[in-house]
């Protein structure tokens, strides 16, 4: 008891020591904790401290005081809460240096081969399983540092810990969707509160420069993860926007997931890969695709767009009608920008292809007329949109090479959706592009019309500076949207394409017909192909979309020869 009461205490010491090391690393904008010439006893002095911090870090770490079972749990929570943040900043620190490179490459191969490292990383990992809330940020830390602390998180069991918690969670919410049918009790579901930082920790993870083997094995360990989290994962993908950040996080590590499991296509290894379908993986897939296409098709709210190609139109209208048992309807009843609220500053529409682009038009939110609803809260929505998308895309991008080992005679994406994508994103995009170079050529014409459009005073300096700064404030947001929304339009094309490619290896006139149908009016009305897509502001990615789509369009003509024969 003696023993423990003296370990309890220098663990508290070491606690506060660390505390007063996060303070010192984070006021300090001059002090660095290694330097050049630094003797090796010094440095191996620091990372025997820091594997010490490491120890004291590993006891659970609870959001609220009543997960703890007595009162020296709760003891031991608040030293690893401690201890954890020393590490944070010194972590922080080590990423913050630009100089002294060699020595902090010394330092961390120093520690990361500690075996008191390795005891201490197994046991914080085996934290995931146990609710901890905290520990998945430590462990993102440790994984963007050096490569040894990503291997050595790859090699510490990380994976079967997130997996064992999704299981626990998919087990609960089964047995609470049992208990709740009839009563919506998949619409009171909340996503669970670790699921951000255990995705956030994979997501590094992937991303991390493993060896090809110890990345595969994660990757599947991933996948498998994700299909416990099949139905929150829908959820998740449905309610877009409740839970925009998520979202994104969710898509970017499925990408990552599809896609390292895409480059080790050989490997044995890979007998859990999307290439072998099963029920949870197709409702990820088909919730991917359903908010891509919403995504795609509103870019904007819907009174802004300008109309879609009438033939386009008519192949939706076709394809519906010859649907003998299934009632459909063409009317959109809401869009994702239902579900926004209005907030900031009010600004200018953006363009977005139709007639009301101009700029008097775009002025009507100074003048409070009706219908002038875009701010700056809307816009920063568009560009969260724009990123998720973008996201998805690459989701989609990377699953084709997987439904081609599926064996299965039908195009994975639908042609009209995509197209009507292709069409609201590169309309948008060019017609940003346009608003941006007349922005460049004439700024004094905004400010004048703005002016003489607008309620204020136009002799006021004040007034006429608020508005200069609207302008700039303009610029910024349609770069980005323009900028994402152009990387869209480009990503659908070579979606399609790749699609095509795909399908061309069978023979399937309908399907063909439709596609082909669906396609050619949205390349006609973009003309990608002569003018490529707008606000890509490299050349080279310019004259790469229109590529593109001209061997979309290529791709086009073969199927339309060969079932018009």
């Amino acid at each position: 008891a003696s023993n423990e009461a003296s370990s309890s205490s220098n663990d508290l010491c070491g606690a506060l020591l660390s505390c007063a090391l996060a303070r010192v690393l984070t006021t300090s904008e001059t002090w660095c904790i290694v330097s050049e010439n630094m003797p090796s006893r010094i440095l191996e002095l620091y990372a025997n401290a820091t594997s010490y911090l490491f120890n004291i870090s590993a006891s659970p770490v609870y959001a609220s005081q009543d997960r703890y079972s007595n009162a020296h749990d709760l003891q031991r929570g608040n030293i690893a809460l401690a201890a954890r943040s020393g590490l944070s900043s010194l972590f922080g620190h080590l990423n913050s240096l630009e100089t002294d490179d060699s020595m902090v490459e010394l330092f961390c191969s120093k520690l990361f081969t500690l075996e008191s490292v390795r005891k201490s990383a197994s046991r914080l990992s085996q934290l995931i399983a146990a609710d901890d809330n905290y520990v998945a940020d430590l462990l993102q830390q440790i994984v963007l540092l050096h490569s040894d602390g990503a291997r050595l998180l790859a090699k510490s069991g990380i994976t079967s810990e997130l997996l064992s918690f999704a299981h626990s969670y998919a087990t609960e919410e089964k047995k609470y969707l049992a208990s709740h049918m009839g009563v919506s009790g998949a619409a009171s579901l909340k996503s669970p509160p670790a699921l951000n930082g255990h995705l956030s920790l994979l997501n590094v993870l992937l991303s991390s420069p493993l060896p090809s083997s110890d990345r595969t094995a994660l990757a599947i360990d991933t996948m498998k993860t994700f299909k416990e989290y099949s139905r929150a994962g829908e959820r998740l993908l449905q309610s877009y926007p409740a839970e925009t950040e998520l979202t994104t996080i969710f898509l970017e590590t499925l990408y990552l997931t599809y896609s390292s499991l895409k480059m080790a296509a050989g490997s044995v290894l890979v007998g859990n890969s999307p290439a072998h379908v099963d029920e949870p993986l197709l409702k990820l897939e088909r919730s991917v695709l359903s908010l891509t296409y919403h995504l795609s098709a509103f870019p904007f709210p819907s009174e802004l767009l300008p109309p879609l190609p009438i033939g386009l139109i008519n192949v939706e209208k076709i394809h519906a009608s010859q649907m003998k048992t299934v009632a459909t309807t063409l009317s959109v009843v809401s869009t994702w920008w239902d579900k926004v609220s209005d907030s900031g500053a009010p600004l200018p529409t953006p363009p977005t292809g139709s007639s009301d682009a101009g700029v008097l038009q775009r002025y009507n939110a100074y003048n409070n007329r009706p219908g002038s609803t875009f701010s700056e809260g809307r816009y920063q929505h568009a560009i969260k949109s724009a990123k998720c998308l973008d996201v998805a895309l690459m989701v989609l991008l990377s699953r084709v090479a997987f439904v081609a080992k599926r064996n299965t005679g039908t195009f994975s994406v639908d042609a009209v959706a995509v197209a009507k994508g292709l069409c609201r994103c590169s309309d948008a995009s060019r017609a940003i592009e346009d608003r941006l170079a007349s922005m460049k050529s004439h700024p004094e014409e905004d400010i004048t019309t703005l002016l003489s459009s607008s309620i204020v005073n136009p002799n006021s300096q004040g007034d006429q500076t608020l508005l200069s700064q609207s302008l700039q404030l303009e610029k910024e947001y349609l770069v980005e949207v323009g900028s994402c929304l152009g990387q869209c339009a480009e990503k659908l094309i070579s979606l399609a394409l790749q699609d095509a490619r795909r399908m061309s290896e069978y023979e399937n006139d309908q399907e063909w017909a439709y596609f082909v149908g669906a396609l050619t009016p949205a390349l006609d009305h973009t003309q990608v192909e002569s003018k490529g897509v707008g606000c890509l502001f490299d050349d080279t990615n310019t004259e790469a979309s229109k590529l593109n789509a001209q061997a979309l369009r290529q791709e086009l003509e073969k199927m339309k020869a060969n079932f018009l024969r």
